[in-house]
């Protein structure tokens, strides 16, 4: 099996033996497009065939995966005219060379009908490192929310591209990890299914050779949630401060805590809509709806917190904070997708002739597409949230 007009696109970092193999293994039955990204040690690239369908291109120093796929994308639309699309690849070895060729003819296939994006599937089972399951279970449930997006690994890097999408995806402004969670983004504008196929797991030493860090990779990919739980940080700082100056000043305790907790709204409102969801739509409106949701958040919290007292006999200075937590994800829902949502009136994206893409903006910007009901975006947030918080 053979898929010539798909071009194999191999970023690596630091890479092992591991690419020589796949090289040598997938050399002939498909353009391979490899990536040094920075590697402090080219002894591996040197060692690749030089010609024979392999291609090597170098960034002088390290800049990210997201970077690295995108110099091979540009290489691709500049170099390779009337290729189908593209297969990115792990270099480290995760990804076999039958599963890569299945990927591949799986894209043409698609290509030839309907174009659409075809993503590996791994199965996470026990064979899996556990630091793997739990980052995709939370993945998983982070771009459902935010992105409406359903996939059972959101973190596979072997994926097939259609050729007309990639200058939307070079207009990714991001260049490492987060970058792929971004290109979901991009397919969900375009309006388009990924289609999962089916692959092996395979990891080596519990999969120490990924360049992957946990925590400053999730919070690249995770930053709206981190945005918006800096932005309550922040807001109750602010009240807290304008509560003690207000409380110097005067001595007057009802007017300083009123006079904290409204600069605490506009401070929290004014973050929320241009640091977190970046929402350019009339503010009347917004502030309005931000008001009523602030109102009935804090009677349903005092109802809860009044429960707990009545029935469990909680008192309120405990059971405040943990109905807090629970109510959170319900908050954050409610403001994406209905108070600070982009509106869902776009264009379906058309992959037909030259690439051009109807429903991207023409500065290469992304438009959102259609979002999922309030509904279900709540219960599939609020399962995996609670999920989670059972497991802590």
């Amino acid at each position: 099996m053979s898929c010539p007009d798909i071009v194999a696109i191999l970023p690596a970092y630091n890479p092992g033996t591991a690419l020589l193999r796949l090289v040598d293994a997938l050399r002939g039955r498909l353009p391979l497009l490899i990536v040094n990204d920075g590697s402090e040690d080219a002894a591996v690239f040197e060692r690749l065939p030089a010609g024979e369908g392999v291609t090597v291109l170098t960034h002088a120093a390290n800049q990210g995966k997201g970077a690295a796929l995108k110099t091979a994308f540009r290489h691709v639309v500049e170099h390779y005219p009337d290729a189908a699309g593209v297969v990115t690849v792990d270099a480290d070895g995760q990804h076999l060379p039958a599963d890569v060729l299945t990927v591949a003819s799986r894209l043409r296939e698609r290509i030839s009908s309907a174009p659409a994006p075809v993503f590996g599937v791994r199965r996470f089972d026990g064979a899996v490192p556990l630091r793997n399951r739990l980052g995709n279970l939370l993945t998983r449930a982070v771009v459902r929310v935010l992105l409406g997006v359903r996939l059972a690994d959101t973190q596979i890097g072997l994926r097939g591209i259609p050729a007309q999408l990639l200058p939307a995806l070079l207009a990714i402004p991001f260049d490492r990890y987060e970058f792929e969670t971004e290109m979901l983004r991009t397919i969900k504008a375009a309006r388009l299914d990924v289609e999962e196929v089916p692959i092996r797991t395979v990891y080596f030493e519990a999969n120490r050779g990924s360049h992957f860090h946990p925590l400053l990779d999730s919070m690249r990919i995770y930053r709206v949630l981190f945005r918006h739980v800096l932005a309550g940080a922040s807001a109750v700082a602010i009240d807290f401060g304008v509560y003690l100056a207000a409380l110097a000043l005067s001595g007057d305790v009802l007017a300083s805590v009123c006079l904290g907790r409204l600069f605490s709204l506009l401070v929290n409102f004014s973050l929320v809509k241009h640091f977190v969801f970046r929402s350019r739509r009339q503010g009347r409106r917004q502030f309005l709806l931000y008001l009523l949701q602030v109102a009935l958040m804090a009677f349903v919290a005092a109802q809860l917190v009044e429960a707990l007292w009545s029935v469990g006999g909680i008192v309120p200075a405990v059971s405040k904070l943990p109905v807090d937590v629970l109510l959170y994800p319900l908050n954050f829902v409610v403001q994406k997708w209905v108070i600070f949502r982009t509106p869902k009136h776009r264009p379906r994206c058309s992959l037909s002739g030259n690439g051009a893409r109807d429903g991207l903006e023409s500065d290469g910007k992304q438009r959102e597409a259609g979002t999922p009901s309030a509904w279900s975006t709540t219960r599939v947030f609020t399962d995996h949230y609670f999920h989670l918080i059972l497991q802590l």
